[in-house]
């Protein structure tokens, strides 16, 4: 299943902004549906909210699910975050957080 057709995304331009500042229900008109086939932003100086709303009933066959994210490009003298990946209940509430390529380990790169 691609990914993109599931997407609503938000750029940061100030790189300020918290999961709470995202979860606050006046920030829900501030997604842009994403209206191509691959996730690309360019390179950008925002940081990139996405919102991924998933069509997983309980009970379908497949109950372990893999959400792929390339890493992000190395570019010599300039210092880049990483993915950070939060799965939000329907109560608003944080059931997972992970921290993806902070560069913490040569795995993750």
């Amino acid at each position: 299943m691609a990914v993109a057709g599931f997407v609503e995304h938000h750029a940061d331009n100030s790189e300020s902004m918290t999961l709470n500042d995202v979860l606050a229900p006046t920030f829900d008109v501030n997604f842009i549906p994403h209206s191509r086939n691959i996730l690309h932003f360019g390179i950008s100086s925002s940081a990139y909210w996405l919102r991924l709303n998933f069509d997983w009933l309980e009970g379908e066959p497949c109950d372990h699910k893999v959400l792929e994210f390339g890493p992000p490009k190395i570019v010599e003298g300039i210092v880049r975050g990483g993915i950070e990946l939060y799965v939000i209940d329907q109560a608003d509430d944080v059931r997972i957080n992970y921290y993806l390529g902070w560069q913490d380990s040569e795995r993750e790169m």
